[in-house]
């Protein structure tokens, strides 16, 4: 019986660790990270044109004065409830996992 209870607990672990593995390819190769790395160094038309201005007039540059900030808060009590929800959802996952892998350590061991 505890064989058994041992068994559907690794198939359980082994399905999650396989659906991250997943989550985690179909982002690689959709390009998702490379895109959001892109977004961040990419200059409008517009911020170039007047870059290119001011190095013609021979004006001081710095370059925060060309990046725009297009970060907008979008949130409101519905996005941070569920934000807390769900960091404390995570809290407790790691500390899960972290928990399982020390045990299963501990059997591997012996």
């Amino acid at each position: 019986m505890k064989n058994k209870k041992t068994n559907k607990i690794m198939k359980i672990i082994f399905f999650l660790c396989f659906i991250s593995y997943l989550t985690f390819y179909v982002a690689g190769q959709s390009g998702y990270y490379e895109y959001s790395e892109r977004k961040k160094m990419t200059f409008t038309k517009e911020q170039i044109e007047q870059f290119e201005e001011d190095i013609k007039n021979g004006k001081n540059i710095d370059i925060k004065e060309y990046i725009k900030n297009t970060n907008k808060n979008y949130q409101n009590k519905i996005s941070k409830a569920t934000l807390g929800i769900s960091e404390n959802i995570s809290k407790y996952t790691k500390k899960g996992i972290n928990t399982l892998f020390t045990k299963l350590g501990k059997v591997v061991e012996e």
